[in-house]
């Protein structure tokens, strides 16, 4: 048996008996000066746990086998759910399973979100470059999102100004800045 061979053996056996072993990720978000604000860990069976700087759980999520998420709070009381349909709907729902709203993306690639009366909120449609524009529902730009050959995304408003940046380095380490390029955290995924 190769060397992949007895890596891929492992990784696989590690997932019959734990379910845990193959992709988890864990992120880390650090604030300008590097102070821990938190970690978002995903295992492979589709659970993510959010903790404070602390090491406090803040809450989870799962996502099934069949897409639907649900939210719970660090007591594990259900907070709330989204299913996506077949057509790519993605309704979400309170606690108690009411609407609170709907995000639905056409063949073309525009998202759309509604609110729990199906009203429109607005708007996000991307085009071939890769501009994101969002619109709200009266369909005035509320603004933009790129991202250039080098990976830097910028945001800017309505009116084209820039409004941050954020930059990921070949480590998975993202770094975010604002208008003026101040450092205003990262974000590491391992």
């Amino acid at each position: 048996m190769n060397k992949a061979t007895k890596i891929l053996a492992t990784a696989i056996a590690c997932l019959a008996f734990t379910g845990t072993c193959l992709a988890d990720t864990k992120t880390t978000y650090r604030d300008a000066q590097g102070r821990l604000q938190g970690t978002k860990t995903t295992t492979t069976s589709g659970k993510t746990t959010y903790r404070d700087s602390m090491g406090r759980l803040q809450g989870t999520t799962t996502t099934d086998s069949s897409g639907k998420t649900t939210w719970r709070d660090s007591m594990g009381r259900l907070q709330g759910t989204a299913t996506t349909d077949k057509s790519g709907k993605t309704t979400y729902r309170d606690a108690q399973g009411r609407l609170q709203g709907t995000v639905t993306t056409d063949k073309n690639g525009k998202t759309t979100w509604r609110d729990s009366m199906g009203r429109l909120q607005g708007t996000a449609t991307t085009d071939k470059n890769g501009k994101t524009t969002y619109r709200d529902s009266m369909g005035r730009l509320q603004g933009t999102v790129t991202t250039d050959k080098n990976g830097k995304t910028t945001w800017r408003d309505s009116m084209g100004r820039i409004q941050g940046t954020a930059t990921t380095d070949k480590n998975g380490k993202t770094t975010y800045r604002d208008a003026q390029g101040r450092l205003q955290g990262t974000k590491t995924v391992r």
